[in-house]
């Protein structure tokens, strides 16, 4: 599937989901739904619950239907033509599709193989221009797992101090992968200087792609113009319930734990000739060559889904998330069977 996602009772690696499955309150939760009544749709207790769980007022939350609804209203209410949308790259595709239709400018700052560094220099560059811009970047980054230094953060957002009349100056922070990483700022630290606004997906943390359910963070005049464009009732009663109940914080021994399965995820991608660029996700992107999509393919006969990364104009890559190392060995087994023939079909 060009955007991830496997049919039933296959190995996926190619989602990016928590690997520890769905937390055991959120999963009580969702049991005790009731969605027969408008009062279920009602997220304030939510917000104020995930307001307290970032350490910052309720007044800054805004409960959405996933990270996509969010971005779909960041651009809604904000980008039009003559505003530019800066979009730190390689990365996910929905940053410049949303700003495309609404005909902002869009223009793409991307990191370069192997090591995919963030491109910090010609995004602070670029933010310096006092023209209005929306800047998109995703921490950690999907597909490479790069984070963005908290120094390099606060560079970003200095540079977005000189204001004008004629349009916003904003970084869209995109923390959908953030509870996985280390240590990352707080919320309060990140929108201090009163140009961020963060946006969260829930449904990777929660291991619930089926429960579309995010937030956004932001001043409350901001959130005032997300909810002036958005429809009625957008958040159903189960991403409500499961909201209610979450954390954006991974348990510490589960974080040590998931960054040993990565250690040696990384380490068994290497043993067989594969390339995996420094992650602080739970997921590599991985440089296979001209064989990438091939070996996807042929993933796929043994019921096995892989993310081929063309769609991040990375054709030679493809991305692998971080599952427990029994899910691994099927991995490595399979990839064992598959890489020699691949590479004598390359060579040829």
């Amino acid at each position: 599937m060009p955007h991830g996602g496997a049919p039933a009772g296959w190995l996926d690696v190619g989602v990016n989901l928590n690997p520890f499955g769905v937390p055991e309150p959120v999963r009580r939760a969702l049991t005790g739904v009731r969605f027969d009544r408008y009062a279920d749709l009602d997220p304030s207790a939510a917000a104020r619950h995930l307001a307290a769980d970032a350490g910052v007022p309720p007044s800054r939350v805004l409960l959405t239907a996933g990270a996509s609804e969010a971005l779909r209203l960041i651009a809604t209410a904000l980008l039009q033509p003559g505003v530019r949308a800066l979009i730190a790259g390689p990365t996910y595709g929905e940053y410049r599709r949303l700003a495309a239709q609404r005909g902002a400018a869009v223009e793409e700052l991307r990191a370069t193989a192997p090591a995919f560094d963030p491109p910090i220099d010609a995004l602070e560059r670029e933010l310096r221009r006092p023209d209005p811009v929306i800047a998109f970047i995703c921490d950690p980054n999907n597909p490479t797992g790069r984070s963005i230094a908290r120094g390099d953060l606060h560079r970003l957002t200095s540079a977005l101090e000189q204001s004008t009349d004629r349009g916003p100056r904003l970084l869209v922070v995109d923390q959908s992968f953030g509870p996985f990483a280390t240590a990352r700022p707080s919320a309060a630290e990140l929108l201090a200087p009163g140009r961020v606004v963060l946006v969260r997906s829930l449904t990777k943390l929660l291991s619930s792609p089926g429960v579309r359910v995010g937030y956004v963070l932001g001043s409350p005049r901001l959130l005032a113009r997300l909810r002036a464009v958005r429809d009625p009732w957008s958040v159903g009663a189960h991403a409500i319930a499961a909201a209610s109940a979450a954390s954006w914080t991974l348990d510490p021994a589960a974080k040590r734990e998931l960054s040993a399965w990565r250690q040696a995820l990384a380490d068994g991608l290497r043993t067989r000739g594969l390339r995996p660029c420094p992650s602080d996700a739970n997921y590599l992107l991985v440089e296979v060559g001209p064989g990438a999509e091939v070996l996807v393919a042929r993933a796929a006969r043994r019921r096995i889904g892989i993310r081929w990364c063309a769609s991040f104009g990375l054709p030679e890559h493809v991305r692998v998330a971080v599952r427990p190392p029994a899910e691994q060995a099927r991995l490595f087994d399979a990839l064992d069977a598959i890489l020699p023939t691949l590479m004598e079909s390359s060579c040829s």
